[in-house]
């Protein structure tokens, strides 16, 4: 019996390490990225992948002007991404009259290896929402100060004024939080 008194000792740190580590990712401060409450929306162009400006260079923020409108900034393609998408895409279909909007613009990577996936995604998904893939490098224009660890970061705005930022590195897009994001778009339509 006194031989596993040596082994035991091991094992049982190892299991206080990762519970510990369990507990440090989950304790992570929030990320800060892109655009902060209350930022101006700068105008920027990408390549429409999706919707009915498909092949063209195209600036979003320019063409919904002061509507209400929900951007989503993929660094990462997820299931749960999706589910966000639709989500977000179902309540523009049901706030268009009140001038909700709303666009995804796809940062990272090369615009060769993004095509097909986005596409795929919007076909797939049968998505209305415009998708795009950023016209310059991640930390351009349209990147607008994401945190490189971020995967998704979502930006609300009206009157080209942030009033809502959402971000979240790759595994924190829960469930939650997706249904967290969808009630501000929809309270950001409502407000009109």
């Amino acid at each position: 019996m006194q031989a596993l008194k040596p082994i035991v000792r091991p094992v049982a740190l190892l299991m206080l390490g990762v519970v510990a580590s369990v507990l440090a990712a989950d304790s992570l401060p929030a990320l800060k990225s892109g655009l902060q409450v209350g930022e101006k929306v700068p105008t920027f162009y990408v390549r429409a992948i999706t919707g009915p400006l498909k092949n063209k260079s195209v600036c979003y923020v320019c063409r919904n002007g002061d509507r209400p409108v929900a951007m989503v900034l993929v660094r990462e393609v997820t299931p749960e991404l999706k589910s966000l998408l639709k989500g977000i895409d179902e309540l523009i279909d049901g706030h268009r009259a009140e001038g909700l909007r709303g666009f995804g613009v796809f940062l990272s990577g090369e615009g060769k290896e993004l095509l097909p996936v986005v596409q795929t995604l919007g076909f797939d998904e049968k998505l209305n929402l415009p998708l795009t893939i950023s016209a310059a490098p991640a930390d351009g224009p349209a990147g607008q100060n994401v945190h490189p660890d971020a995967a998704v970061t979502v930006i609300l705005y009206r009157d080209l004024k942030v009033t809502a930022n959402f971000a979240y590195r790759a595994g924190e897009l829960t469930a939650e939080e997706i249904k967290r994001v969808l009630a501000a778009v929809q309270t950001l339509a409502e407000k009109g």
